[in-house]
């Protein structure tokens, strides 16, 4: 039986692989094989909920997405026989879910850990497949560069500085001000370089970032390179990255494949 309107996302991040999520991956595929029952799987990256991993989420039409955490092979088969194939949330392995409700049940965004984020750059992470590009502008990825294509470089720089962002190191260098200055440089050729080492211990923020959301800091990139006259862009990430390093590289890939990357992407 083919289930098309419900799927399950696994994060499958460094982290979530860990805690053995690719094992879940599996026991989940095996289950529903059993089952003879066919739902799309996802692997998506980090909510931010590392302690919690295996991350499961499950969306079904008209019901609630119930996140589920902790979730070993073991565990699976009442996730399958409860909210797949019937109308149990199981909601003794949840954490909560992503709307709202009135039956009472720990809504996501109002738990501890995210009440007080307002979440940016890191409000797709775990939700979207980090390798399916289509999942990204589903999202509104890539409308930014398509907004910043029709203006002049001057004037991104404008929106830039206009929006006070700063650079995440301890001097919060201004942005805006730091692409002026590369803006108005003489020197030919120009690039622009993603530092997505991170030198601090257990500092992992650009690790998440590359392995849930690689396309984000792709376009970053572009709109940078277009506003400052670079040409050519290069993504410094460690060799003991590697998942993040597979990640963008099929990112890159799929961004050139859609002409958002290359030569003459207007």
């Amino acid at each position: 039986a083919l289930q098309s309107d419900t799927y399950i996302l696994i994060g499958t991040a460094t982290c979530g692989r860990a805690s053995g999520a690719l094992a879940t991956l599996e026991a989940f595929k095996t289950e529903l094989a059993r089952r003879e029952t066919k739902v799309e799987i996802i692997e998506v990256g980090c909510m931010g909920l590392c302690y919690a991993e295996p991350l499961v989420t499950i969306s079904k039409p008209d019901l609630f997405r119930v996140v589920y955490h902790n979730i070993t092979p073991e565990l699976v088969p009442r996730l399958v026989e409860g909210y797949i194939m019937g109308d149990d949330p199981c909601l003794e392995l949840a954490l909560g879910t992503l709307e709202e409700n009135e039956e009472g049940y720990p809504y996501i965004p109002e738990l501890p850990r995210f009440e007080h984020e307002l979440r940016l750059i890191l409000r797709h992470c775990g939700y979207i497949d980090p390798q399916n590009i289509n999942h990204y502008i589903a999202n509104g990825g890539y409308s930014a560069l398509d907004k910043a294509l029709k203006l002049q470089p001057e004037n991104i720089i404008k929106e830039i500085k206009g929006s006070g962002l700063r650079g995440r190191g301890g001097a919060g260098f201004p942005t805006g001000q730091k692409w002026q200055l590369c803006h108005n440089a003489k020197g030919a050729p120009k690039y622009v370089v993603c530092n997505a080492d991170e030198g601090d211990p257990g500092a992992f923020m650009d690790r998440v970032v590359l392995e849930s959301n690689p396309q984000q800091v792709i376009e970053g990139m572009i709109i940078g390179g277009y506003a400052i006259g670079a040409k050519r862009g290069y993504i410094y990430v460690r060799a003991e990255y590697p998942l993040a390093i597979e990640r963008v590289q099929v990112a890159t890939n799929q961004a050139q494949e859609m002409g958002f990357l290359g030569n003459n992407i207007r």
